[in-house]
């Protein structure tokens, strides 16, 4: 489809405000087919990031990201009804495709013009309209938040007062979705600088942002209420075969538990967060430990 070039980001918004209505004028919406979105210029059906430079390089050289696709296949966990993370382009194409096509997601954020989120669901696809909300270039991840509108972005200030609590009465479910919350995870992931607490395991899609006060206990979001954890030792922590002793810092296995070293720890200790900045708050741990002593009590 012959799309004409757009040449301000004014005009830009009003083409993606225009393929919004679209999209939700359709009669099977919200599951859409994927000819349907190509033939309004949402992608080419490719994988990944979705630039079309040609019809944005008047505005930006490297163009505006149009969309990105999310099949499901990897990293399943970064997403929830609220938000993505999404990471960054590494292909076997020439890197400075790659760096072009972060760049036009930058850009979108920038402009503070949304992108659309394309989901697949079997042979349908699900669009979604989201906001750059934040980027890691260290970790080569993006925040993405799904709004119909820009939403007000509020950055925890890590020196203000700490909450390890916050009021709310979630179900089940809720409290499942929260605990899986893209925006927590990214802030626990750059606050950790994409390692592992106890094990320094740096792969981000093998990583989890753990509540050190559990959300079920009404555990805030605050980062300095996080820890990140490779998955299989968050459940390990959720489980309360360890915890941390918020005096000596160290790592104490659950005496009714399987050893450290069965658990394949590779620290005994968490000072080294001290260090970087990154220890979760002294309340948090304060509390986790109470749950972890109560908890071998029981066993």
């Amino acid at each position: 489809m012959f799309a004409l070039p757009r040449t301000t980001p004014e005009e830009e918004l009003l083409w993606r405000e225009a393929v919004w209505a679209d999209l939700q004028a359709h009669p099977s919406w919200p599951l859409l087919p994927p000819s349907f979105i190509r033939d309004l210029g949402l992608y080419a059906g490719q994988a990944g990031i979705y630039r079309n430079a040609e019809v944005t390089k008047s505005i930006c050289e490297t163009g505006v990201a149009v969309s990105v696709s999310h099949s499901g296949k990897h990293y399943d966990d970064d997403i929830d009804q609220d938000g993505i993370i999404y990471h960054y382009p590494t292909t076997k194409r020439h890197p400075s495709h790659d760096a072009g096509e972060v760049a036009s997601v930058k850009k979108a954020g920038e402009l503070q013009i949304p992108i659309f989120v394309i989901l697949h669901k079997g042979d349908d696809r699900e669009v979604r309209r989201a906001w750059v909300s934040d980027f890691d270039d260290v970790n080569r991840i993006f925040l993405f938040e799904f709004a119909i509108k820009k939403p007000q972005f509020v950055q925890i200030e890590i020196d203000k007062p700490f909450a390890a609590k916050s009021i709310r009465n979630l179900t089940i479910d809720q409290i499942i979705r929260v605990e899986r919350n893209p925006r927590f995870k990214f802030e626990v992931i750059k606050r950790h600088q994409g390692k592992c607490a106890v094990t320094g395991l740096s792969v981000v899609e093998m990583l989890d942002g753990a509540h050190v006060v559990p959300v079920a206990q009404g555990g805030s979001d605050d980062p300095r209420n996080g820890l990140l954890l490779s998955a299989s030792h968050h459940r390990a922590f959720d489980k309360h075969l360890w915890s941390i002793n918020p005096k000596t810092l160290e790592i104490v296995a659950s005496p009714k538990g399987p050893t450290l070293k069965a658990m394949k720890f590779e620290r005994d200790s968490v000072r080294h967060l001290v260090e970087k900045q990154s220890l979760p708050h002294s309340e948090a741990l304060e509390i986790r430990y109470k749950m972890f002593e109560k908890a071998a009590k029981a066993a």
